[in-house]
């Protein structure tokens, strides 16, 4: 066997099976298997009764361990030869030659002899120190294009590392947010139970007093009929003069009996109080709804110029006759439109708007960054969520619009904006019923209320479009 392997065979000898690295106060077991002290004693560390080999498994005493000297000495030795960069010498397995030249085709070092033999001929060779410093170069590019690809993980890991941060903290805000809201749930949930249960308990009340006062009309009726009937039955008995002395007092208490037993309501079964779950679960609905009313005022700085605004900025109606003020690109100069002075970027928000017997309004919600010059185009495509009412007819502004058919004409609109959800929808306040629901909408970043009270024609839709305050 060449020398080369015979040092790989020996520093393979040298070597611990468990830290796979030199021997260390190399110990020997019962088995002949050999280790380092420290490897087989933290191998041994959580073991309390059965010590096995690490190696074929045989199950061993720990008081048994033998200190392997001879082994520690020629593991010493090895060491040194590989040490202060005295490589041993590698001979060339086929002819124990040095190896002094590098095959590129093969990628392997060669000795001379080899060089000219028919394996490698026709072969590109290159002594060892230049093909090294050849490889050397190609390895410094290989850095150079390892170290980029590194900068881009490194550059991807930082992004992860924030996206991970911004969920984390996106997560723990939608936590928040959904166990505030079902605590307000509970919170309605406990008011509207103990509404009913107050009910019932009154109803109960009166009813069972109803009863028993019926009940003692009934005994005194009992005891009335029951007296009459045996003096009766004993008057028949009695001689026909005895008889016909009673008969005007007898005839007088019987009508006095029959009088008071029509005084005595017939039974009737108590029907039980009907609670449907689904009307139970439309008021909760809206309660909680109505939960998250917002405080919505109108901004000044949107409102066309003919538009007259309340002082308190919660009602808006048409001057008919534009009024002396800027133009500015922040204010509608066609559209009779004024918009929410309060922008709306994630959350719940419920507001709602009197419309009283107006024959033209129109409301929604607007991207906030809309253009407010000139005709508009009013559809969720140009950041516009409307419904309107016009000629007697009632449109969500989709494309094409949908035509609305309100059981009940509203005097106030409710509206809801559920921001993360992508849905605005629209009520009837008067019967609580839905009137449309724009869903699935991707919302711009800002969104604001918009209100349009449309222009007055000849005194016909002459009131005011008046924010109402929301409560309970």
């Amino acid at each position: 066997m060449p020398a080369a392997s015979h040092l790989r065979s020996l520093k393979e000898e040298a070597i611990c099976s468990l830290c796979l690295d030199y021997f260390t106060d190399p110990v020997s077991v019962e088995c002949g298997h050999t280790f380092c002290l420290s490897c087989i004693t933290d191998f041994w560390e959580w073991v309390q009764t059965d010590f096995p080999c690490p190696q074929c498994r045989e199950i061993l005493q720990i008081n048994t361990l033998r200190p392997n000297k001879q082994l520690a000495n020629m593991v010493e030795i090895l060491k040194h030869i590989y040490t202060l960069g005295a490589t041993p010498q590698i001979l060339c397995r086929e002819n124990e030659q040095k190896l002094k030249l590098f095959c590129e085709d093969d990628r392997e070092l060669i000795c001379v002899v080899c060089s000219v033999s028919c394996e490698h001929d026709t072969h590109t060779v290159l002594p060892v120190r230049e093909a090294a410093q050849e490889h050397k170069e190609r390895f410094q590019s290989y850095l150079e294009s390892l170290k980029e690809k590194l900068e881009d993980v490194l550059k991807l890991q930082r992004k992860e590392e924030l996206k991970e941060a911004k969920f984390e903290n996106l997560f723990k805000s939608q936590r928040k947010r959904i166990t505030k809201e079902f605590e307000k749930l509970e919170q309605i949930l406990e008011k509207e139970k103990s509404c009913h249960l107050r009910h019932l308990e009154d109803k109960e009340k009166r009813s069972l007093l109803s009863i028993r006062e019926k009940m003692t009309k009934l005994k005194e009726q009992r005891s009335a009929l029951g007296s009459l009937i045996a003096e009766i039955e004993q008057k028949c008995m009695q001689h026909e003069m005895e008889l016909l002395k009673e008969v005007k007092s007898i005839s007088s208490r019987y009508e006095g009996v029959i009088l008071a037993h029509r005084d005595v309501e017939p039974y009737k079964d108590e029907k039980e109080e009907d609670y449907p779950p689904m009307k139970i679960m439309e008021t909760l609905e809206w309660r909680w709804i109505r939960s998250f009313a917002a405080e919505v005022t109108l901004d000044p700085d949107t409102a066309h110029r003919r538009l007259i605004l309340s002082d308190d900025g919660r009602s808006v109606r048409d001057g008919e006759r534009e009024q002396c003020l800027p133009y500015t690109p922040q204010r509608y100069d066609v559209a009779p439109i004024v918009l929410g002075g309060e922008r709306m970027v994630s959350g719940r928000h419920y507001w709602e708007v009197e419309v009283g017997d107006k024959t033209s309004w129109i409301l929604g919600v607007c991207d906030d960054f809309v253009t407010r010059l000139g005709d508009i185009t009013a559809s969720p495509e140009d950041g516009y969520w409307l419904v309107w009412l016009r000629d007697g007819e009632y449109r969500a502004l989709t494309y094409p619009p949908t035509f609305l058919t309100p059981s009940v004409p509203p005097t106030a609109v409710g509206l809801f904006l559920d921001y993360e959800a992508g849905r605005l929808s629209l009520y009837n306040v008067d019967d609580r019923s839905l009137l449309f629901t724009f869903s699935g909408a991707s919302f711009p970043p800002t969104l604001r209320p918009l209100f349009c009270p449309e222009v007055n024609e000849e005194g016909k839709n002459a009131g005011a479009l008046c924010i109402q305050l929301v409560t309970g």
